[in-house]
C-alpha cells in the first residue's frame, strides 16, 4: 500500500542515525519512498530540486540535561588529562593552523584555551538530545537519543557519561559511540561560528579518539591530512597546563 503525504511531511533520510530514531516511532514514516528499481541518489536529487527537505536540515535539535540533583548525580573525573589529552590538543591546533582557514596563532590559541579550562565531570544523570520535525498540520514529531558527552562551553564544564558495556562487542560499540559524541561536542563547541568546518574537525577528533590519541598515531594522522603544528603552536602546548580535577 502506498500512502500519499504532503511534500512538507516527507523528508530525505540523509542522516541514518536520525532516520533510525524517527523510524522507531509507532506512526507512519516521515521519509520518502524509494522504489527498488530506481537510483536513490537520482531520487534524492529530484526530491531536493522540488524543495523536499533533508531530515538533517529539518530536524531542530534541543539538549536535555539536569546538571545536579539532590542525590549528587555527578562526580569529578579523576584527572582532566583522561579526556583533554595532549593528542586531542595537537589535532585541534593543527586543524586550526591549516593555512586554508587563515586563523591567526593568537586566535587559535584562544580557541584551544576553552578546552584547557574545562572542568571534566562524570555524571550518572542521563544526557539526552532531542530532535523535532514540524509537519504541515502544525504537529511536531519528537524523538530523543542518549549522549555520552555534553560540553557546556559557557560554564567551562564537560560532562561525561560512560556506559557499563559488557563483552567485547558492547565495548567496541561504546568506544565508537563515545568517540563520535566527543568529536561532535568538541567540533561544535570550537567552530560554532563556522559550522561548515565542523564535520571535518569532528572526523579528525573521532579518529584520534579511536586511536586513544596515541602520539605516533596522531602524528601520522595529521601528516596524512597535510596538517602540522607550527613552532608557535608547539610552544603554546609546551607552556599550557591541563590542570587538575575540580569538584562538581
Amino acid at each position: 500500500m502506498i500512502i500519499l503525504s504532503p511534500m512538507e511531511d516527507a523528508f530525505i533520510p540523509d542522516d541514518l542515525l536520525l532516520k533510525d530514531l524517527f523510524d522507531s516511532l509507532p506512526r507512519q514514516s516521515i521519509f520518502i519512498w524509494y522504489p527498488p528499481s530506481v537510483s536513490r541518489a537520482r531520487l534524492n536529487n529530484i526530491y531536493g530540486s522540488i524543495a523536499v527537505q533533508a531530515v538533517s536540515k529539518a530536524a531542530q535539535k534541543r539538549d536535555s540535561f539536569v546538571t545536579l540533583g539532590q542525590d549528587g548525580g555527578c562526580k569529578t573525573v579523576v584527572g582532566q588529562r583522561e579526556v583533554i589529552s595532549a593528542g586531542l590538543l595537537q589535532i585541534v591546533l593543527a586543524f586550526l593552523a591549516d593555512p586554508a582557514l587563515d586563523i591567526a596563532s593568537k586566535e587559535r590559541h584562544t580557541m584551544v584555551s576553552h578546552l584547557l579550562n574545562v572542568s571534566v565531570l562524570e555524571t550518572t544523570k542521563p544526557i539526552t538530545v532531542g530532535y523535532r520535525v514540524k509537519l504541515s498540520s502544525g504537529e511536531a514529531v519528537d524523538v530523543e537519543a542518549s549522549r555520552m558527552i555534553r560540553w557546556e562551553r559557557e560554564n567551562s564544564k564537560l560532562y561525561v557519561q560512560r556506559g557499563d558495556g559488557a563483552g567485547a562487542a558492547a565495548g567496541y560499540k561504546e568506544k565508537i559511540e563515545f568517540a563520535t559524541n566527543f568529536a561532535d561536542e568538541v567540533a561544535r563547541g570550537l567552530l560554532f561560528e563556522t559550522p561548515d568546518r565542523i564535520p571535518s574537525l569532528a572526523e579528525l577528533v573521532k579518529v584520534g579518539s579511536l586511536l586513544d590519541f596515541q602520539d605516533d598515531a596522531v602524528k601520522y594522522l595529521l601528516k596524512s591530512k597535510n596538517l602540522q603544528l607550527f613552532p608557535e603552536d608547539e610552544a603554546f602546548l609546551n607552556a599550557a597546563s591541563l590542570g587538575g580535577s575540580k569538584k562538581c
